[in-house]
């Protein structure tokens, strides 16, 4: 594994890491500094509805994105980290597409069913199934952006 990967994986991390913090950020700051606490909020709203009722509460107050973002994103978090390790840097190949289909199934059943009026979900489903899609969605993400951005001369080798 060279230099270069090394660094661009740990730029992509750090920057993923900053945005996952937003979310707790967002809650955190609304007592304190309520105009920058809504600026961060307004960051997440066009990707998550922030529905109150399907979000989970820290600080007294919603977090930055509903529970199945939030899922999602601690996901992506956790397979960010543990990547390295498990498929190395400098493997750029992506698993069969059967993977993430399956792991997204879950997700699917429980957003449409709810959707339909068939049942109602609830938030500890939600962030499971977010989490499942997320950490195997971040083994199709990350390599793409890793061979993509080693092209560029960011860092030496």
């Amino acid at each position: 594994m060279g230099k270069k990967l090394l660094y661009i994986y740990l730029a992509l991390f750090i920057l993923y890491l900053i945005f996952y913090l937003g979310i707790f950020l967002a809650p955190y700051l609304y007592d304190k500094n309520r105009l920058l606490s809504h600026l961060i909020y307004s960051i997440y709203s066009p990707i998550c509805h922030q529905l109150p009722e399907r979000s989970y509460f820290i600080f007294n107050h919603k977090m930055g994105v509903c529970a199945r973002c939030f899922g999602i994103y601690t996901g992506a978090l956790l397979g960010m980290m543990i990547y390295p390790f498990v498929k190395g840097l400098d493997n750029f190949k992506i698993p069969n597409k059967w993977y993430l289909i399956l792991a997204l199934i879950p997700m699917g059943i429980d957003g449409t069913t709810q959707l339909l009026g068939l049942r109602e979900s609830f938030n500890e489903l939600r962030f499971v199934t977010g989490f499942m899609g997320g950490f195997v969605a971040l083994f199709y993400i990350l390599p793409v952006m890793l061979k993509g951005l080693r092209e560029f001369n960011f860092f030496k080798d």
